[in-house]
């Protein structure tokens, strides 16, 4: 409610949809609200092509409601043997290879095709939440593997996968999996810390970020899995193994053996500047001229 009082206050506004403009769009369970131009108040809905588009890095797009809301300073005009050609990008001087591309999966896909491809997607991350939250050792934060309406994180019920069901018997979401150690876990391994999970596995080649959630939530760090198309069984079997195997390391390991796989505060962090613009400098605890700096070429 809320967000809608909030929301009622602003004239326009543009939705990013950068990941989710392709996956709302075509999965069952949609976007669990309304998003698109449904909304009287949205004015242009962005998307980026090279991430759930299935296309290489390099093409995003936007569109918008009507050509009244085209800002007038991105239209570029052409004035050229007497007529005039009016076009309008956010980049000049790139190549349209990613645009072609786009162009030829939206033709030869569909509208079924991308709905299979993001139905799948959204199976294998439930696949994997499942999986790790049934070690007892990880708790999900994302919930697109919890039954619709279901939202809270019960240690030791996991909705099981029945023949035939779809996005739509899910919340809604990405198909991201955001896990954390759970509880327990940190209980009876207090000396153990997260990130050593993410180095284990980027040593076998996968990169799992570690990182803490925005303000407010910063407390809780999170390890992050982006299930794309070209997860497979296989590889997602794989992965399941290895962080299984990652995690049994840690847990054999003493506290010595863990400081090679976790972090230590860095010379450049000890001694470096708080990072406070010009106009503040007197406020820094360590300022510039005490830092120490390294140059990057």
């Amino acid at each position: 409610m809320n967000t809608r009082r909030r929301l009622a206050s602003i004239s326009l506004f543009t939705v990013d949809a950068a990941s989710g403009g392709f996956i709302a769009p075509f999965t069952h369970a949609k976007a669990g609200q309304k998003w698109n131009f449904e909304l009287p108040r949205v004015k242009s809905i962005n998307v980026s092509g090279h991430k759930f588009g299935l296309v290489y890095a390099g093409v995003g797009w936007i569109i918008w409601r009507d050509e009244s809301q085209l800002p007038k300073y991105l239209i570029f005009e052409l004035h050229y043997l007497g007529g005039t050609e009016e076009s309008y990008g956010l980049n000049f001087s790139r190549p349209g290879a990613q645009i072609i591309a786009q162009y030829y999966n939206l033709l030869h896909l569909g509208f079924t095709g991308y709905r299979a491809i993001m139905e799948n997607a959204l199976s294998n991350a439930r696949l994997l939440s499942k999986a790790l939250e049934s070690t007892g050792w990880y708790r999900c934060v994302s919930d697109i593997h919890r039954p619709k309406g279901v939202h809270d994180f019960k240690g030791g019920e996991i909705a099981p996968t029945k023949d035939g069901e779809t996005s739509a018997d899910y919340n809604a979401g990405l198909p991201v999996v955001a896990f954390t150690l759970s509880d327990d876990f940190k209980k009876k391994y207090p000396h153990v810390k997260q990130v050593s999970v993410s180095n284990l596995l980027r040593a076998k080649e996968y990169i799992v970020p570690n990182y803490p959630l925005p303000p407010d939530e910063d407390k809780t760090e999170i390890l992050r899995v982006v299930v794309r198309e070209s997860m497979s069984m296989d590889l997602l079997d794989r992965l399941i193994t290895d962080i299984c195997a990652v995690t049994e390391t840690i847990m054999n390991s003493d506290q010595a053996d863990l400081q090679a796989w976790q972090p230590f505060t860095s010379p450049e962090k000890t001694h470096g500047s708080q990072g406070l613009p010009h106009h503040q400098r007197h406020k820094a605890k360590r300022p510039m001229a005490e830092g120490v700096h390294r140059a990057v070429c």
